[in-house]
């Protein structure tokens, strides 16, 4: 029993780690084997609903949380479950779960942090009075003044959002996120008397979240991935020099590609299909991608029609290799960044 218990612990761990990575497919996949071994393990259920979640996949995590709960986590799962529950849209149930968090650990501020999130779309002063309890449990963590500054943009209050927000800097002086939503609070509501009016109770907009992001960084990966990959496999079969031949598979390509895209954007969820001036200023690294995944595109359509008149500069091909490769590692970068910043 020793042994198998210390052998589901290390599963844990690594699990951990890989959604902490940026692997969180990875880290699901290894829990799963380890589930159909150790079935009543309430932690390993919650470790796969949070790595869930980091992968886009609200419905399954919400399923794997309410397992846990089952089981009797105390309330890890409860917190799953409501986070689960706000990007599903499911904003009351949201509530119901993440209050039930609050009433079995009522000293653990992440669970107020949950309680305020989930309070925001529908309740944002109470969000407030929520993300306030979790800032009196643990003032030296970010997430809290973070969440706190949320909430008040909610209520339109701008000057209580903006010191949140750098209460939050200071702790955390490299979180890009932090630094935009300062920029974005500035520039949309500068020095002016509406700044300091009365809150105004209101419904908060449509929520570009973490799991926006998550999904929008996994479809221009999966793109980005299968164009280098497509761009690579050509460079090489066209030394010394390309075959017209080329030219179909350089074709294939970019209607793979292009449909990949497409399909990609049509699963996204409503609130993550912005459009590209607005994508940069939300998350810049998402829109970099995507635009560095265009420019691969269009230089691969350049080669194959000078390849067809019989003339393929080989540079445009590696610039359309390089293109994709830096798109790629960007999207890597970016999912790490979310989920590391996710726990």
């Amino acid at each position: 029993m020793a042994e198998q218990i210390g052998s589901i612990d290390t599963v844990l761990v690594r699990a951990a780690h890989l959604t902490a990575e940026g692997r969180p497919e990875s880290a699901i996949a290894m829990l799963r084997p380890a589930l159909e071994l150790f079935p009543e393990h309430s932690a390993a259920w919650c470790r796969l609903a949070a790595a869930q979640l980091d992968a886009g996949e609200p419905g399954e995590s919400l399923a794997a949380a309410k397992r846990a709960m089952a089981l009797g986590e105390r309330s890890w799962a409860h917190r799953l479950a409501s986070l689960a529950l706000v990007e599903l849209g499911r904003y009351g149930e949201a509530v119901v779960s993440a209050r039930e968090a609050v009433r079995r650990d009522a000293a653990d501020w992440r669970c107020h942090v949950t309680l305020a999130e989930a309070l925001t779309h529908d309740a944002p002063a109470a969000a407030v009075k929520a993300a306030r309890a979790a800032v009196a449990l643990a003032p030296d963590q970010p997430r809290v003044h973070e969440v706190l500054g949320d909430a008040t943009v909610a209520t339109h209050d701008w000057p209580a959002a903006e010191s949140a927000y750098r209460a939050a800097l200071r702790l955390d002086p490299a979180n890009d996120d932090i630094v935009a939503k300062i920029d974005r609070l500035v520039r949309r509501h500068p020095e002016h008397p509406e700044r300091r009016g009365r809150p105004v109770r209101t419904r908060a907009a449509p929520r570009f979240g973490r799991i926006e992001r998550v999904c929008l960084f996994l479809a221009v990966r999966r793109a980005s991935v299968w164009q280098a990959v497509g761009t690579v496999v050509l460079l090489v079969a066209g030394l010394p020099s390309p075959s017209g031949l080329l030219v179909w598979f350089g074709l294939g390509v970019v209607v793979f590609v292009g449909t990949l895209s497409w399909r990609g954007w049509l699963g996204l969820p409503p609130a993550a299909r912005v459009p590209l001036p607005e994508l940069s200023k939300r998350e810049p690294l998402i829109a970099g991608s995507a635009v560095l995944l265009g420019v691969s595109v269009l230089l691969l359509i350049v080669w194959n029609v000078l390849l067809a008149l019989g003339s393929a500069p080989g540079l445009v091909l590696v610039g359309s290799v390089g293109c994709a490769a830096v798109a790629v590692a960007n999207s890597w970068y970016g999912l790490w960044r979310v989920w590391a910043g996710s726990r």
